[in-house]
């Protein structure tokens, strides 16, 4: 029979395993209003990013309900004060994609100045990034994480590189400044969705194995 607490940390678990779903959907669903010039799907982003926000505040709240009359130790109390960090991190990652979706509708279904390819392939190692993080949380899998934290690379060097293309475009033609932007701006969002990824899965090592790898970098 499970105990009190092991039944509040898998209802936390499977909410924040929810959550990150959502994320990446909500991710997935802004690079695709991107490539189809859908605005309709832009609008639901980030009409649906007010479930996403309330998952956070229960989360919140239920950890620290955890925390305060169930008294975790050790393992337990390592995962409950990640799982505080995760939820902030993932929300971040629903509010970026929101960006995302703003951008869209900025650019509002016109012909985009550049094929998309670097974007695309930002947010396809993101999601996979968000994905992995939570794997190795799952099978407490610290390896797995670290190889999430040194994907974050690739991310940033795509971002350069768009940025470097987009303001040769923009330096070509006035009329490709505004779009120029929007385009820079979900780079930007992927990049630092990148960066809240990268988070989690630090937020895993130190769940796992209680070392805080943030300022010590990967060894």
């Amino acid at each position: 029979m499970l105990t009190h607490l092991e039944i509040d940390l898998e209802n936390v678990k499977m909410k924040i395993f929810n959550m990150a779903d959502l994320s990446i959907e909500a991710v997935s669903s802004a690079i695709l209003s991107l490539k189809k010039a859908d605005i309709k799907l832009a609008k639901k982003i980030i009409n649906n990013d007010s479930l996403i926000d309330q998952l956070e505040v229960e989360i919140d709240n239920e950890c620290i309900k955890i925390l305060a009359t169930r008294q975790p130790a050790a393992t337990d109390l390592r995962f409950i004060l990640a799982i505080l960090k995760v939820n902030t991190d993932i929300e971040r990652i629903a509010d970026l994609a929101v960006n995302i979706a703003h951008a869209v509708l900025q650019i509002n279904g016109e012909p985009l100045i550049k094929p998309l390819v670097d974007i695309p392939r930002m947010s396809e190692i993101a999601i996979e990034m968000i994905k992995e993080g939570f794997v190795s949380i799952t099978e407490k899998n610290v390896e797995k994480a670290k190889n999430v934290i040194a994907m974050d690379d690739e991310i940033d060097k795509l971002n350069i590189q768009v940025n470097r293309e987009l303001f040769t475009y923009m330096g070509e033609s006035l009329k490709n400044i505004p779009q120029g932007f929007c385009l820079i701006s979900i780079a930007k969002a992927l990049e630092r969705i990148g960066d809240h990824a990268k988070n989690i899965a630090e937020r895993a090592v130190y769940y796992i194995q209680g070392d805080d790898i943030r300022h010590k970098g990967i060894k």
